[in-house]
């Protein structure tokens, strides 16, 4: 809740702006990489973030964006509601309230006002129609048209819906397929896939993504660690309560288990589904905590009699923690090396940039005048670009060579950074420009 009141830190955001401007200037979207980057101009692109970054034009240009990430930072409350609607015929309040403390945790490494944050609403919105007994249940189709317009994580919806079709083969057999509902929705949801303006594009950038190579370059990509809080305080926890469960959660609730499995098989390829599998496995784990451990109904009623107090303290705790991150945020550097970029601008010469850390050269879109070598939209760019970037950034054995190759005249560097130090010792770039955190080279 506290997140609106953090200095921006997330590069991302700016060529999210600079797409929604162009797309608000052209009133059409991109199908390639232009001459904003120099290393791949006319590379494809599916820009699957469209009416995310559209907002955020929209709201920044009007002075609302504040507004806009105070509606982001809702976003996880309501996630949570979604569980507890999903959870509250099966598991007690008290159960169902540990479960949602570690999905919370879940949710935390990757959030910020990004559209992917977007994207987990898109699904536990889903998942919360698509559970229903009723009419309600139709309503998964209409979610399923808004998340593809938000982020590319709806190509998850038809596997969900085909591990549901594999739950009721499980329990009943071939036969049971002619009552299910699942059997029905899945050429709909494939459908609604493809109700964006990115048509048959944005479905096949998502198998794209998940088979390429430039996945291990990427740190949310990477299989998360036992030093991921949210995987091992969040994910980790609500997969033992599943198991505790054992055949009220394994065996009786295939049509939920079927899908957390597989989100969990997901989670441990990649960091980012941490948040994708907590969403679909805390109901399933409320269960299980309230069959493994009854005790917790009496706890429910004990707690109950704490709530005004615990309110208080709620209030109390946010309101002292955004007076210290406010204090805190005076004395710190930026996040970002906004400075840096700016003072590349200065005059209007162009510049062909590289940036150490690539979503900073986010920030350079908004300069005509600066041509990228990388930038935040990484899924556009060739390997060998990816494998050039790397080897100049890791400063090991001919790292140079890059930065020759492509006509690299300016870097922008963490100071200090084993790159900015091996920039120092080259004779033909000299430091044009520093400050606490970056420091900016030029060749001479």
């Amino acid at each position: 809740m506290l997140a609106p009141l953090r200095t921006p830190g997330d590069g991302d955001l700016y060529w999210q702006r600079w797409l929604g401007d162009l797309i608000l200037r052209t009133h059409q979207l991109p199908v390639a990489l232009g001459p904003e980057t120099f290393t791949a101009p006319g590379a494809p692109w599916v820009p699957q973030e469209w009416l995310f970054s559209l907002a955020v034009a929209i709201t920044a240009n009007h002075q609302f964006f504040f507004p806009f990430s105070v509606a982001i930072s809702v976003v996880p409350a309501a996630i949570l509601a979604s569980i507890y609607l999903r959870s509250r015929g099966s598991a007690g309040p008290a159960a169902i309230g540990v479960a949602l403390l570690f999905c919370g945790l879940a949710l935390l490494s990757s959030f910020g006002v990004r559209a992917q944050v977007l994207g987990w609403a898109g699904l536990a919105a889903f998942l919360l129609f698509l559970e229903r007994r009723d009419r309600w249940y139709l309503a998964a189709l209409p979610v399923t048209i808004v998340w593809a317009n938000l982020h590319a994580s709806v190509a998850i919806a038809p596997v969900i819906v085909l591990a549901r079709i594999a739950a009721v083969v499980a329990d009943g057999g071939l036969r049971a397929l002619r009552t299910s509902r699942d059997l029905a929705m899945l050429p709909a949801v494939l459908l609604a896939l493809l109700c964006t303006p990115l048509g048959w594009r944005l479905p096949f950038l998502a198998v794209a993504l998940a088979r390429s190579p430039i996945r291990h370059y990427i740190q949310e990509w990477q299989p998360p660690g036992l030093h991921d809080l949210s995987f091992t305080f969040g994910a980790l926890p609500l997969a033992l309560a599943i198991v505790l469960g054992a055949r009220a959660t394994l065996t009786r609730e295939k049509l939920q288990s079927f899908p957390a499995a597989l989100l969990f098989l997901a989670a441990l390829f990649a960091g980012r589904n941490t948040a994708l599998f907590a969403i679909a496995a805390a109901p399933l784990a409320a269960r299980g905590l309230d069959v493994r451990f009854p005790r917790l109904r009496d706890l429910g009623e004990r707690v109950r009699e704490l709530e005004p107090v615990a309110i208080g303290a709620i209030v109390l705790a946010m309101v002292l923690s955004g007076w210290a991150l406010t204090r805190i945020q005076q004395r710190e550097p930026p996040p970002l090396p906004v400075a840096a970029i700016a003072y590349i601008a200065r005059g209007g010469a162009d510049r062909r940039v590289l940036c150490e850390n690539f979503t900073w050269c986010s920030i350079a879109l908004g300069y005509p005048a600066l041509r990228v070598f990388i930038d935040g939209r990484c899924d556009a760019y060739p390997l060998a670009v990816w494998q050039a970037y790397v080897a100049a950034i890791r400063a090991r054995k001919a790292w140079s060579e890059p930065l020759e190759t492509y006509g690299v005249d300016t870097v922008v560097a963490q100071r200090d950074s084993r790159f900015a130090v091996a920039l120092a010792n080259q004779p033909h770039w000299r430091r044009a420009y520093q400050d606490v955190s970056y420091v900016v080279f030029r060749r001479e």
